[in-house]
């Protein structure tokens, strides 16, 4: 179909697997969500409530209250992930959506594939995903019965093919799991990074499993690609590595304990781990991004002073550590450098808050 691209760095496609459930937070109303999609949000409300029995619309309030409440994760990224073990390159609408109802429909299907295919397995989330299976595949049936497969069709899908196209003819060049190998030292089985241009992916862009990630048909190029190197450093190093344990150390510190308590739930980084990577994370884009020739992250410090609320002060950290520490692929990975330069005076300040102020008070990191 017109907008496919598959070569030896980039699969590029839409996906109704994936929509779908992105689709379950308009569902349950998450203003995190409902905002970036207003119109559609309503629409489908309303459809999903005329199709919808009672196990349904229960199924969404299970949803809503043990993966986004109680659990505290951003519920799309959750199911996406949980379910893409399974999910193939079929581009039918009512295949995608039924091959998910059947995957969901399975009570060991996806669990026994993250647990065998996907480093991000934990028995934790497991047991949420066990929980909250019979909810998903309730309401799943529900949106097949409400004609989601045919709408997405012909509301979605001819949108969705012709950005793939523009991005493909945008990405040709970049080959970026070799930039993220060599400059992490994590090896990816997969030679091309796999992206599924979906509507509902706003306001995420979700790595799920491989190299295969998820964003949304209204963000620039730019975005995308930012979006697509930073997925691929989750995480930015070999399991195991100690790195790891210096950075756990850091939510001792009063100045990044008080950043990260003060943190938007909504964005998802609700345990320090999870917080810590992701602005470790940030951090190496950001190098990358430079090392791409690419400015559209901006300067670093409007970066991370700006974008949720300014939480992520301990990315502008780590960046400013790999400036001052001149941190080079060719001489070690990154998560070797990091564990070094966190023990080293000379490039870790002391007195974090002091080197933060100072770096947001000159905005030239």
């Amino acid at each position: 179909m017109a907008g496919e691209r598959q070569d030896s760095r980039w699969v590029i496609r839409p996906s109704l697997w994936f929509d779908a459930v992105c689709l379950v937070p308009l569902l349950a109303g998450l203003p995190f969500y409902t905002s970036r999609h207003e119109h559609d949000a309503r629409e489908w409300r309303q459809r999903f409530a005329a199709a919808a029995g009672q196990p349904a619309r229960d199924g969404v309030c299970v949803l809503r209250d043990e993966v986004a409440d109680r659990a505290a994760k951003p519920l799309p990224a959750f199911l996406a992930l949980w379910t893409s073990p399974a999910a193939g390159l079929s581009d039918g609408a009512a295949d995608g959506l039924d091959g998910l109802i059947a995957a969901v429909a399975d009570p060991e299907l996806l669990t026994s594939a993250m647990r065998e295919r996907s480093a991000r397995w934990n028995a934790a989330d497991d047991r949420l995903f066990r929980s909250v299976r019979p909810a998903l595949l309730a309401v799943l049936e529900s949106l097949r019965a409400a004609g989601l497969a045919q709408w997405w069709a012909d509301h979605a899908a001819a949108d969705l093919w012709r950005r793939c196209g523009e991005l493909s003819e945008s990405f040709g060049g970049y080959d970026l799991v070799r930039l993220v190998e060599q400059h992490t030292a994590v090896r990816f089985e997969a030679r091309a990074v796999e992206l599924r241009v979906l509507r509902w992916a706003a306001p995420h862009g979700i790595r799920v499993t491989g190299t295969r990630f998820l964003t949304d048909i209204r963000y620039d190029a730019g975005r995308v690609l930012n979006i697509a190197v930073h997925e691929l450093l989750h995480p930015p190093w070999p399991g195991g590595h100690p790195v790891k344990d210096r950075l756990d150390a850091l939510a001792a510190d009063p100045f990044l304990a008080a950043r990260f308590a003060g943190r938007d739930p909504a964005a998802g980084y609700n345990t320090w781990a999870a917080y810590a990577e992701e602005d470790a994370a940030q951090a190496l884009d950001q190098f990358l991004n430079d090392q791409l020739g690419r400015n559209t992250r901006g300067d670093p410090v409007s970066r991370w002073t700006e974008a949720d609320g300014g939480m992520h002060a301990l990315a502008l950290l780590l960046y400013d550590t790999m400036r001052r520490g001149a941190f080079d692929p060719t001489a070690g990975s990154y998560a070797d450098f990091l564990a070094r330069a966190l023990s080293d005076p000379g490039i870790w300040p002391r007195d974090l808050e002091a080197r933060y102020l100072e770096l947001t008070a000159t905005r030239n990191p």
